[in-house]
This record gives C-alpha cells, structure tokens and sequence, in this order.
C-alpha cells in the first residue's frame, strides 16, 4: 500500500469521527433543549429486538408523537422518546425479520397504527408489541430504588 493510499484511509476515517461528533453534540444539544422546554416531560423506552445472532428482528419505530417528529433518546442501550404529560397521540410501525428458506430474508411490515396514551409528569413508561393480539402495548416501568 503506497503512502498517498494511507493518507486517503487515514482522511476518510478521520472525517467519519469528526461528523460523528458533530452529530452527537447536536442530538445532544437537541435533548437539552426539549428537556428545558419540558422539564416535566415523561421518557417512552421502547421495546424490540433489533439484533439477534440468527436474525430474527422486530423493530417498532415511533413515527411521529402528536403529529410531529421527536429526537430519539438513549436510556441505556435502549431507544426512547420524551413524552409531553396528559394525552399524545403516538404512530407507531411494526417489523418483523427472519431468515428465510427461497429468499435470503422474510420481512412483514404491519401498517402504521396510532394510538392514544396518558402519561404522567416524569414517570418512564415502555412501549411494545404483542404479535398474536396484534397490538401495542403502552406500560410504566416500575422505577427501581
């Protein structure tokens, strides 16, 4: 590997760490904000399974929460939302993955669903779904002391 070849690596690799951070520092800033403006705001973890060592995924993704896009959270290594207290209205999307037997994957996408939720003021609730009821199921997780 000639030394213009390491440069160029080396370049590359460096601009992916900078836009990283960059990335990083405005989600960050982001979650302040929301949680300044909305220093009551309720957290929503949501439950999946994105990685599974043969493959069989579920993904739930928070379209939109009363109608607008919020920044996605990290508690953890789990993915959340803030919520604002009282009622939201919350579209959500569920995915399913798994390896198949003709094609190399399966993947059923139910149509979006919106739902309505209560939350109380800085209470941690969790949001899943149940594949045989075929809905999704809003809970608050106990806090632990």
């Amino acid at each position: 590997m000639s030394m213009s070849s390491i440069f160029i690596v080396v370049g590359v690799v460096a601009i992916g760490f900078a836009m990283q951070i960059v990335a990083t520092v405005i989600h960050n800033n982001s979650k302040k904000q929301f949680e300044k403006e909305n220093p009551d705001a309720a957290m929503m973890i949501i439950k999946d399974r994105q990685f599974h060592l043969l493959g069989f995924t579920e993904t739930l993704q928070c379209l939109t929460i009363n109608g607008q896009q919020y920044p996605q959270i990290m508690d953890g290594f789990k993915r959340g939302y803030y919520l604002v207290p009282g009622s939201n209205v919350l579209e959500l999307q569920y995915e399913t993955q798994r390896p198949g037997i003709l094609h190399k994957w399966v993947r059923t996408t139910y149509d979006p669903q919106k739902i309505e939720v209560t939350a109380e003021p800085k209470k941690k609730y969790s949001i899943s779904y149940n594949k045989k009821a075929q809905q999704f199921i809003f809970e608050e997780v106990a806090q632990a002391k």
